[in-house]
């Protein structure tokens, strides 16, 4: 998928008739639209608050309803059902939802979808078009391009039928072993246009974006717990997770609650998350993520290295897919 924009706002009109009441499921004598149908329709005005987003192959199954039925909505008129996408964690998408007809409510409450590949749906296996890339993704909390980019990454490898391996540094101990630019420490013109620049591309990425205003803070702890929510599977929508709370919510991210209540919401283990944020091999590990960043000529991060070839920043990601693209092309004939 490509990014949402959390706010994002659809009203559609819908006509219902006798055919979607109550009664003409077998509720006999109740000549009111059926829950049923105010469901299905709410699905439809959800799918389509994220119709840009979505890409080839992907599509979006309900997994959570939570409505209160208020009021009859009488067929023969208009319903008129409002989605706003209120949530986004990785892969769950969560609307607010209210249904009315001729201004008065009918029901309201929450609808929750999750993205999912539609080769899941086939009947049979699904033939791969090509050899599967893999891509190592080098990437840091403590940086906003890899907040973007961490959203990006995934669904671009998804595209080509291979994975990602999510690989944590610390980056500020990698601009110490490599000498490396800060941004930051560069002269005001420059601060003040890249300030600018993280704000346009948050825009253009349909992500929500404000600066913590104790920025930086300390990321060790965090990255542990990406480790960890990678040896479950979950590297993707917990690393987005944690991204979004930091640069977009003011979350406390050196802080080990904190850090549980994000796993907790991205589906891994309170107790794990918990638990990884001061473990000792984990922290063992993030030194030697770091020392091989540097080893292997990594000079910030995101980073991507496919094929030895290392594609830096953000705004690289689409030469990544272009290269790939090539790389699968020569490797088929």
């Amino acid at each position: 998928m490509k990014p949402a924009r959390i706010g994002a706002t659809l009203t559609q009109s819908f006509e219902v008739t006798a055919g979607d009441t109550a009664a003409a499921i077998g509720n006999t004598g109740v000549d009111v639209v059926s829950t049923m149908t105010l469901v299905k329709l709410i699905e439809t005005a959800c799918y389509g608050v994220i119709e840009a987003c979505y890409e080839d192959g992907d599509a979006t199954v309900g997994t959570h309803v939570a409505l209160d039925h208020t009021g009859p909505a009488y067929p023969g008129r208009t319903v008129e059902i409002a989605a706003t996408l209120s949530g986004l964690e990785g892969r769950r998408y969560t609307f607010e939802v209210d249904v009315s007809q001729d201004g008065r409510a009918v029901m309201s409450g929450e609808h929750v979808r999750v993205v999912v590949r539609s080769e899941k749906f086939s009947s049979g296996p699904v033939a791969q078009d090509g050899p599967a890339p893999q891509v190592e993704f080098w990437f840091d909390v403590h940086s906003p391009w890899c907040y973007f980019a961490s959203y990006r990454i995934g669904n671009l490898l998804r595209s080509h039928g291979g994975s990602v391996i999510w690989r944590p540094v610390h980056l500020p101990r990698l601009m110490d072993l490599i000498d490396g630019r800060r941004p930051l420490d560069a002269n005001d013109n420059f601060v003040r246009w890249y300030q600018q620049d993280i704000r346009d591309h948050a825009e253009l990425h349909g992500l929500p974006f404000d600066q913590h205003e104790n920025y930086p803070l300390r990321p060790a702890r965090a990255l542990r717990t990406c480790l960890y929510a990678a040896e479950q599977g979950e590297a993707e929508i917990y690393v987005q997770r944690l991204m979004r709370a930091y640069w977009s919510e003011q979350a406390d991210i050196s802080d080990v609650a904190t850090l549980a209540a994000l796993g907790v919401e991205a589906g891994l283990c309170e107790e794990g998350i918990a638990g990884a944020a001061g473990d000792e091999g984990y922290k063992t590990q993030i030194i030697a993520n770091t020392a091989e960043a540097a080893q292997r000529g990594l000079f910030g991060v995101p980073a991507m290295i496919f094929e030895g070839k290392i594609f830096w920043g953000n705004d690289r990601i689409d030469l990544l897919d272009r290269f790939i693209g090539r790389w699968k092309a020569d490797a088929t004939g």
